[in-house]
């Protein structure tokens, strides 16, 4: 082989690791697991609920802001709380860890109490090294290097922002505090992911629908027939003449009806306006 076809040969490989790495994600994107809750039940702080997302938190026992948080957890009522032992701070931390499994539940209120406290569980039974694995699986897995950590469905989320949630489940809306659980059509975003409460797009914006719900990240979204066929995605459809479509307006316009006629004259779709998650009401 010639010095030149060699070298042409050389150059053309580089050219192709270079157009593999340029194409390649840096990193796939990584399915985080979720909590099961039979298999994973020992770790369960709460009841479990199918309507409701799956909340982890991780802590250290010797972690001082771990455990003035504690007593927050029983703030957060909407989620199915699995509770998890980092132990990251130490071999202290790593060994009062173990500890906690010898006990019946490593998240017993026993525990909590004893940790809050500062001082050693009462465990005396056999360690559960099952629980262990189970436990230091969903640690790797999530690859915890910071105490506390708070992941809702596979997605880390600050205490700041689940409190801030639960306070405003319980913000009226010019006096009025809505069932949310009758108007699960009108759901653009779950809670943990939007920004604002509620986004009302009038008829003259609906060319700007993209962009409003880009802007605003709504949780609920008020429109009226006309906009929604103009913009079909917002009842989860791709056009508004499709089975899809004709199947979700209808539940739609009924609860869309039945939440505006709780605020009579005070709420209506002149004008496009936003509501934050305190009850602020605005026009945009």
């Amino acid at each position: 082989m010639s010095k030149t076809i060699f070298s042409r040969l050389i150059s053309w490989l580089t050219v192709m690791l270079l157009l593999v790495a340029w194409y390649t994600p840096a990193r796939a994107q990584q399915v985080m697991p979720i909590p099961d809750p039979i298999a994973d039940q020992a770790f369960l702080l709460n009841g479990w609920r199918a309507d409701r997302p799956n909340l982890l938190v991780f802590k250290d026992p010797f972690c001082p802001y771990c455990i003035k948080v504690i007593p927050k957890l029983d703030k957060l009522v909407g989620y199915n709380i699995y509770l998890f032992w980092a132990p990251i701070l130490g071999s202290a931390s790593k060994q009062r860890s173990s500890e906690f499994f010898q006990c019946q539940r490593p998240v017993s209120e026993a525990i909590l109490a004893a940790v809050e406290q500062r001082q050693k569980p009462q465990c005396n039974g056999a360690l559960r090294s099952d629980l262990m694995a189970q436990n230091t699986q969903y640690v790797d897995a999530y690859q915890i290097n910071s105490v506390p950590s708070f992941y809702l469905q596979g997605q880390k989320v600050a205490l700041a922002q689940l409190l801030k949630y639960q306070q405003s489940t319980a913000a009226s809306v010019f006096g009025v505090k809505p069932d949310w659980q009758r108007f699960t059509q009108l759901q653009q975003l779950p809670a943990w992911q939007a920004k604002n409460l509620i986004l009302l797009i009038a008829e003259q914006d609906a060319g700007k629908t993209t962009e409003l719900l880009k802007r605003y990240q709504p949780e609920y979204v008020i429109a009226d027939t006309s906009v929604l066929v103009k913009n079909p995605q917002l009842l989860g459809c791709r056009q508004s003449t499709d089975e899809c479509f004709q199947q979700k307006i209808q539940q739609y316009q009924t609860q869309q009806q039945l939440f505006m006629l709780m605020f009579a004259d005070s709420l209506h779709l002149s004008r496009s306006s936003v509501i934050e998650r305190n009850g602020t009401h605005m026009y945009l």
